[in-house]
């Protein structure tokens, strides 16, 4: 699973599966449906910092004792270590769903949206009551999504080529982060893709390295995480038919909040 603050949790394309005529209202009110994305999670991100310093119970999920990580660590918990679970995805779906309709009504009193408005509100406090009551996912020792990897090429003796490339963060114990979005590189004849790491990650201990030659069809090419500061180059013998990029970290605990006010 991604992590809360590794991006988006739901896009525009989530929103016009409840509404498929999102896109075109948006449009006739002059709202921007990727600004209330935004807005909705900064505004689902401050009930969960309050939620972290109520009181709570801990669930272990079986994955084993977290050594590093206490259960008072986890259970007062940053935003970091908080993993996108299914009920979160619904809260960020209809919260946003709720802003926008709300502003849509508000911008002239139309009372068309006010029904909608109403509707999504009360889907997101069920979301939102249903992540507290089933638990918020953690993760002791998260690894971020990093951003796009360096690309460029260097001297070597297979053919122009273009190419997709993603990257992931690997940290302790195993664990690996959300793959970065892909980037899209041309390289010329009698050359070979060369892929460099961002700046690392605090939790990262090494990176794995994803290429494909179709977009969405990137496979990892290392079999080991490469070493921090290491580029990768890609061999003679071409691309390896390794695995898909994973979906990221899955949570260590769950933290419940039996009683949650919110506003609304």
């Amino acid at each position: 699973m991604a992590l809360f603050t590794d991006g988006a949790i739901s896009e525009v394309v989530d929103l016009i599966a409840y509404e498929a005529n999102l896109v075109e209202a948006a449009q006739a009110e002059g709202i921007d449906l990727e600004t209330k994305l935004r807005l909705a999670q900064s505004e689902i991100g401050a009930e969960l910092a309050a939620a972290a310093l109520s009181p709570g119970n801990i669930y272990w999920t079986g994955r084993g004792w977290i050594s590093t990580g206490s259960e008072e660590n986890l259970s007062r918990f940053r935003l970091e270590q908080v993993a996108v679970t299914p009920p979160l995805k619904l809260w960020h779906s209809f919260q946003a769903l709720a802003i926008a309709y709300r502003d849509a009504y508000n911008r002239k009193v139309n009372d068309k949206y006010l029904a909608k408005w109403s509707e999504y509100k009360e889907l997101a406090r069920w979301a939102s009551n249903l992540l507290f009551q089933t638990g918020i996912g953690l993760v002791a020792k998260p690894v971020p999504r990093p951003s796009k990897p360096v690309v460029d090429w260097a001297a070597g003796t297979l053919a122009a080529m273009t190419l997709w490339v993603r990257m992931s963060w690997a940290g302790a114990d195993g664990a690996e982060g959300a793959a970065s979005e892909e980037v899209a590189v041309e390289t010329p004849a009698n050359s070979a893709l060369r892929v460099a790491p961002p700046a690392a990650a605090a939790t990262a201990t090494g990176w794995n390295v994803y290429v494909g030659t179709a977009s969405g069809e990137a496979t990892q090419q290392n079999s080991q995480p490469l070493t921090l500061g290491q580029a990768w180059i890609m061999p003679a013998a071409g691309l390896a038919a390794g695995a898909a990029p994973g979906g990221g970290q899955e949570p260590d605990v769950y933290r419940t909040v039996p009683r949650f006010l919110q506003r609304g």
